[in-house]
């Protein structure tokens, strides 16, 4: 393994520490990932819902809540059509609860056992059957042009929440389409997942029950800046236009070298606030504001924003403007110094926020449904995912929701648990329910009625994914030989198999265990009995995935993925022809098969490494993609104890190590073999590691512990 470590700019790392009041060990590891942004840093450092970006971005929002309103007045039945993964069931869930609670009779579909994935004809048939007028797609959509062409054909409408890539030239012809991957979607975040569509339509569904949907908005705010010392203060008034809660004009007017205001002011205002619902701060403020600068000539009918707020905070309507803006912590992530507006703007968003979840608009349970989504589908925990991962955590820690409550009970997660947790633990299971045709096992588990319904749905479900593990193992005995030809056979480049023996929910199980052990790209697939082969594609490190789909395309009914994990269907008929493209690909392809790299967050000197780092850990938490865990490195660390441990023929090292104040257990899972090979415990060697600080829960008990990357004997 290599060890590497960023040179970075110290004048840098001070800068950020400085504007950010943080410390050097945070902002230089901030500096190593490229993470010096304000835009970066803020998704980091707070946990503030007000980050969210705003649902009514999505260029089809407006036709989305159009759509299901109408539906609402016309009591309309809706279809919420789904996938069978957990970002699917997530997804299907979320919606669905959304849609009823709106008071919507909704159905909803996954495609059962061998049925392809996305919306089909037979579901479309399914709607009219029942005389529903709207189908909404969730985690599926966006390339089922035919199928929402044919839905159009007999009056019923489609709204596709899908966050997979576009592959045909234009999205299908449906109501509204909401894909953060469409160059033209308006949305700022590309890496929603399905189920995070899915929480921006209910978003938007829950601003429009709270009664601001299309809501002609307007922020008011009149006052004295002053500057330098040596410069005469500047009367300002300023006004923003909200439209479904976003900025879509701003006007501002200040005094000019004389000291008034220009003699059109009040004309400007009044054209820029006409037919607009007016809010402010202080109704009493800016009232004798404006009777002071205009002779007592205007009249202004204005929501006191003070008194919203004080139902909420009644401290903070206790307080001055000028006050809040001294206190706001948003100030430090803003590239120009906000305004007295910006900070009503920021306190009335607030005020939207903790409305829409007072009332039940936006629950906790969303968030918790979102979280699982983004996870499961391997999102990049950056940006916005880390908000909605890190509430939805939070939830499933403190007050599970139904379902996922039982779920932690049934397999003993009474600890609490971190994005990497619920991917190896909760996530996986609920996969199963898809993985073996069965997807309704997850979904009876997040929407049973009792308590007792949701046990039984989890118990089923564990067992679900002891009967996936046990495929796993049986298709592993089928596919391992042949792979292994494979790889012979393409002069160790690559492997590939495919076989109709094998389950279709455990090509990707099979092909990760594969890609892992041979360092390689690895294809795996199944042929099934409708005449089609669906695979998985495992990639090695810098192998480009997603250009073997690109140069493969023309041979898929379907495809999608990325560079680590990917896969893809086709006509039986057209393996042959594949199989000869993915040859001609791998001779063209260059890539590195080199050994792993590590990066290094921070070297630490022995006092550095204690209990306390685990906060430091906590603030850069949820890891998982596109975030991995802290990686630390310290040197010359002596050992005090080594043992052997382990069971079912695994033999890991375990090591106490001293840095001084503190001693330090330390695991190197599968390692056993290296001790009295690689370094000496009989010699009493000092060692150099590479290191995360993470928490064993034992008995009840919570311990920090250190997990080893990798170790060397120090070379004097």
């Amino acid at each position: 393994m290599k060890w590497t470590k960023k040179e970075i700019d110290p004048a840098l790392v001070r800068d950020i520490a400085r504007r950010y009041q943080i410390d050097t060990l945070t902002a230089s590891i901030f500096v190593r990932r490229n993470l010096t942004e304000p835009e970066q840093i803020r998704f980091y450092l707070e946990d503030d819902l007000q980050l969210l970006y705003n649902p009514f971005l999505f260029a089809s929002m407006e036709d989305a809540i159009d759509r299901i309103l109408t539906a609402r007045e016309e009591e309309e039945k809706v279809l919420v059509f789904g996938d069978s993964d957990t970002d699917g069931i997530t997804s299907t869930v979320l919606m669905t609860d959304a849609l009823r609670d709106f008071g919507l009779e909704v159905f909803q579909k996954v495609p059962e056992g061998e049925e392809p994935y996305g919306l089909s004809n037979a579901a479309v048939d399914f709607a009219e059957q029942h005389g529903i007028r709207l189908i909404i797609t969730v985690d599926c959509g966006i390339s089922n042009h035919e199928e929402i062409a044919y839905a159009r054909q007999k009056g019923i409408d489609v709204i596709v929440a899908d966050h997979h890539h576009l592959q045909a030239p234009s999205p299908p012809e449906a109501i509204a389409v909401l894909d953060p991957k469409l160059p033209d979607s308006g949305y700022p975040f590309r890496d929603l997942s399905g189920c995070g569509v899915c929480l921006k339509l209910a978003h938007a569904l829950a601003i429009a029950r709270l009664g601001m949907y299309k809501e002609p908005l307007a922020l008011l705010y009149g006052g004295v800046e002053t500057g330098a010392p040596e410069t005469k203060p500047t009367t300002v008034i300023e006004a923003v236009r909200l439209d479904n809660l976003i900025e879509t004009s701003r006007l501002r007017i200040s005094s000019g070298p004389e000291g008034s205001l220009p003699s059109d002011t009040l004309q400007k205002l009044e054209k820029f606030l006409r037919g607009r619902i007016i809010i402010s701060w202080n109704k009493k403020e800016i009232g004798l504001f404006f009777r002071e600068h205009f002779n007592g000539g205007v009249d202004l009918d204005v929501m006191d924003l003070s008194q919203l707020v004080g139902a909420f905070w009644p401290g903070m309507a206790k307080s001055s403007l000028a006050e809040l803006m001294q206190a706001s912590r948003m100030k430090k992530y803003a590239r120009e110094a906000p305004t007295a507006l910006d900070t009503v703007k920021n306190i009335f968003g607030a005020y939207i926020l903790q409305a829409l979840q007072s009332q039940g608009l936006l629950t906790e349970r969303m968030f918790q449904l979102a979280a699982l989504g983004t996870i499961a589908d391997l999102m990049p925990l950056k940006d916005e995912n880390r908000l909605i991962v890190r509430r939805g955590i939070e939830g499933i820690n403190r007050a599970p929701t139904g379902g996922i409550r039982e779920l932690k009970l049934s397999m003993n997660l009474a600890r609490p648990l971190g994005a990497i947790d619920i991917a190896w633990q909760i996530t996986p299971t609920l996969n199963a329910a898809g993985r073996l045709g069965t997807p309704g096992l997850a979904l009876n588990l997040l929407q049973a009625d009792t308590v007792d319904h949701a046990m039984e749905a989890a118990s089923q479900l564990i067992q679900a994914n002891t009967e996936r593990r046990r495929l796993g193992t049986e298709g592993w005995d089928i596919v391992r030989d042949k792979l292994n030809e494979s790889l012979a056979q393409h002069g160790g480049k690559f492997a590939v198999v495919g076989s109709a023996e094998i389950k279709t929910g455990i090509t990707g199980l099979l092909a990760s265990r594969a890609a892992n052990m041979m360092k390689v790209p690895v294809i795996v697939a199944v042929f099934k009995t409708d005449g089609t082969c669906t695979g998985s594609i495992r990639g090695a490190a810098s192998f480009p995935l997603t250009k073997l789909l690109a140069y493969c395309a023309d041979l898929f009914l379907d495809y999608g993925g990325h560079d680590s994990a990917a896969g893809f269907t086709l006509k039986t008929e057209q393996w042959q022809a594949f199989l000869i493209r993915l040859s001609e690909f791998m001779d063209h392809t260059e890539y590195s098969a080199e050994e792993p790299e590590l990066a290094i967050d921070a070297e630490l000197p022995h006092a550095y490494v204690t209990p306390e780092l685990l906060e430091l850990c906590r603030r850069f938490e949820p890891f998982g993609e596109e975030n991995d865990p802290l990686v630390f490195c310290s040197k010359r660390v002596p050992m005090i104890d080594a043992q052997i441990v382990g069971k079912n023929g695994k033999s890991h090292l375990k090591l106490t190590l001293d840095f001084g104040a503190y001693k330090w257990p330390a695991m190197l899972w599968d390692g056993a073999e290296r001790l009295e090979r690689d370094f000496s415990f009989r010699n009493k060697d000092k060692v150099d590691i590479l290191y995360k600080v993470t928490t064993n829960y034992w008995n009840g008990e919570e311990r920090p512990q250190i997990e080893l990357y990798d170790i060397r004997r120090t070379e004097d």
